[in-house]
C-alpha cells in the first residue's frame, strides 16, 4: 500500500510535539518517537466539517520494544472555507473539543462503572486549542468502518447504533447528577439557541416544510 510523506502533516505536528503526548497518554516516559507520516482519513465527500488524516507513528517503548501505530487527526477547517463560518458561530469545534476533553472520558467511566467495557468512542491523545486541533485513537484496527452513507444501515446495524445511544444517554443522565456543572459549562451553545443565525434559514423553511404537509 502507498504511503505519503510527511508533506501531509501540519507543520508544527513533528516528533517533538508528539512525543510528550504519546508519553502521557502511553504513561511511559521514555518513550521515543522515531517517524511519522500520513495520508488523508477520508474519501471525497466523506467529511464536511474538518480535515481528517491518519498518521503513521513509530516508537519505541521504554523496554526497547517498537510500536507501529496509526492516529487520526482531526483539525478545523480554515477559516478562508465558506462553511467554517456556520461552524465557529456555533462553536462546533470547541463543543467536539469539550467533548473529547471532558465529557466522553467521563461517560466511558461510568460505563465501566456499570460493566460495559466493549469499545464505544475514540480515545483522545490529545486535544490542542490552540491548534484547533484533536490526536485520536483510530478505530480502524478494532474493524470500525465508515457506513455507506448512501446505503445507510441494514437492521442489525441500525439496532446496534440505537443500543449505543441509549447506553450514553443512561450514562448521561448519571454524568448529569454526579457532575451537575460540566454538562452546562460544556454545552451552553446548540442549534437552536435564539442567539445563533446561520441556521435559521434552514429551521425556518424546515417548519414551513412541516405545516405545508399537515395542511395538505
Amino acid at each position: 500500500r502507498k504511503r505519503t510523506t510527511s508533506t501531509m502533516l501540519p507543520t508544527w505536528l513533528t516528533a517533538a510535539y508528539l512525543q510528550p503526548r504519546l508519553r502521557a497518554y502511553c504513561q511511559d516516559d521514555r518513550l521515543q518517537v522515531l517517524r511519522i507520516w500520513a495520508k488523508p482519513a477520508t474519501g471525497k465527500g466523506e467529511n464536511f466539517v474538518g480535515v481528517m488524516t491518519r498518521i503513521y507513528v513509530d516508537y519505541q517503548l521504554g523496554d526497547g520494544s517498537v510500536v507501529n501505530k496509526t492516529y487520526i487527526v482531526k483539525q478545523a477547517l480554515s477559516a478562508e472555507v465558506p462553511q467554517a463560518e456556520v461552524f465557529f458561530e456555533y462553536e462546533l469545534y470547541t463543543r467536539e473539543m469539550d467533548m473529547y476533553e471532558f465529557i466522553l472520558p467521563k461517560l466511558k467511566e461510568l460505563l465501566q462503572e456499570a460493566g460495559l467495557d466493549q469499545k464505544l468512542t475514540a480515545d483522545a491523545i490529545t486535544v490542542d486549542r490552540e491548534y484547533n486541533t484533536m490526536i485520536l485513537e483510530d478505530l480502524a484496527p478494532y474493524k470500525f468502518v465508515n457506513a455507506d452513507r448512501v446505503k445507510q444501515l441494514d437492521m442489525a446495524h441500525t439496532e446496534l447504533t440505537l443500543e449505543m445511544l441509549a447506553k450514553f444517554h443512561a450514562a448521561s443522565i448519571v454524568l448529569q447528577e454526579r457532575h451537575p456543572n460540566l454538562l452546562t459549562k460544556c454545552f451552553y451553545t446548540h442549534f437552536f439557541s435564539r442567539d445563533k443565525k446561520a441556521y435559521s434559514v434552514v429551521f425556518a423553511g424546515l417548519f414551513k416544510a412541516f405545516l405545508r404537509f399537515i395542511d395538505g
